[in-house]
């Protein structure tokens, strides 16, 4: 489970929290109210979560195309 923090102390102890993320590697989640709102996370980690999500996204979207041929041909559409 990931560290939780209230974000009135992150926001009074911004440096410190940062340092701490960028140095473990490991997020932060930001508490509001005892919900959880917002996260601080290392930024090596937030570019590959982008490249992965691309990635998944472009292996969707051509996964989507082959079955819409097969369709077609299914179909003769």
């Amino acid at each position: 489970m990931y560290k939780t923090i209230p974000i009135t102390k992150a926001r009074i102890n911004l440096g410190a929290v940062v340092k701490k993320v960028n140095l473990s590697k490991e997020p932060i989640i930001l508490n509001k109210d005892g919900y959880p709102v917002a996260a601080i996370i290392d930024v090596e980690k937030l570019e590959d979560l982008i490249d992965t999500n691309e990635l998944s996204q472009e292996k969707n979207a051509n996964n989507e195309f082959v079955e819409w041929d097969k369709l077609k041909q299914d179909y003769d559409v």
